[in-house]
């Protein structure tokens, strides 16, 4: 209704105002799965934005949405070409020996790295390392999914970013992801669950815990407290991280955790046969209600 009220050129007459009005419209069209119209929406804004600051939020969504639509190689680019104007440039291509280096670097930045001295770091405020941040946490969640051997790039930079412009929510995913990359690429298995403690910390401390327990459970529960705690003392996160992902509305994971749970539980055996498969039937019958095949 707000968009119908507006005037005719009103891109040259309320410029401000229309940018909002269209970037709240392509948000609740994402919510409501109106890919019509977010799509129209966010065409609107990026042909008529005045900077290239104006198009990050309708760039945020426009990668959510190719994602969402397992469009996953088109929404590594996207995040690469918006980082590379940000000043982050990445190579499209990486080759192993690349990655073997990289880790090589990694791991001795991570040794060094403790709980305090990540809390004692000064907030983040330049706007560019922020919006910088932000996609590269949106491309360490897609490059998992289409080019795992990004990460080992992306999560140091983001370590690297963090200690030198402070901290951020989106520091904890790097941490975090760069715990997991240590995992994936090296025989480093005590470094790689340190990082995951000393992440998995200050994922506890944050104002915003609920949204990064949800964001990071494939990572931090689902590998790195896996890899080094029995299975038994992990198989009861998994319904609390399903709390989370539902508090936050990150449907996707919260099926992941719950589908994890009974077969956690199936395989330590921590529920009877007749509680699991009640279980695994009321896993079924979410996802089928949300739209989520697990």
């Amino acid at each position: 209704i707000g968009i119908r009220l507006l005037e005719t050129r009103h891109w040259e007459t309320q410029y401000s105002l229309s940018l909002n009005m269209f970037e709240m419209s392509a948000s609740v069209s994402c919510v409501h799965g109106d890919i019509s119209k977010m799509t129209s929406c966010l065409d609107a804004i990026i042909s008529h934005a005045k900077t290239f600051d104006d198009t990050l939020k309708a760039s945020s969504l426009l990668v959510k949405l190719l994602a969402s639509s397992s469009k996953f190689d088109e929404a590594r680019d996207q995040c690469l070409m918006i980082l590379s104007h940000l000043g982050e440039v990445f190579p499209s291509e990486v080759s192993l020996p690349h990655v073997q280096n990289e880790m090589s670097t990694i791991q001795v930045l991570l040794r060094s790295i403790t709980h305090d001295q990540i809390k004692l770091l000064p907030r983040m405020t330049d706007r560019s390392k922020l919006n910088a941040m932000k996609f590269l946490n949106m491309l360490c969640m897609y490059s998992v999914i289409s080019k795992p051997m990004l990460l080992p790039l992306l999560s140091c930079r983001m370590v690297r970013l963090t200690l030198q412009y402070g901290f951020c929510d989106d520091s904890i995913v790097g941490l975090a992801t760069a715990g997991y990359s240590v995992f994936l690429f090296t025989e480093d298995i005590q470094l790689a669950s340190y990082i995951g403690k000393v992440s998995e910390s200050l994922v506890e401390e944050s104002s915003n815990k609920h949204a990064l327990r949800s964001r990071l459970c494939k990572e931090l529960v689902g590998t790195l407290k896996m890899i080094t705690e029995p299975w038994h003392s992990i198989v009861a996160i998994f319904p609390e991280l399903y709390n989370s992902a539902m508090m936050t509305g990150d449907v996707e994971n919260a099926m992941i955790c719950r589908w994890s749970f009974c077969c956690s539980s199936f395989w330590c055996g921590t529920l009877g046969l007749v509680s699991l498969s009640k279980h695994h039937i009321q896993c079924i019958q979410e996802a089928v209600r949300l739209k989520n095949p697990v």
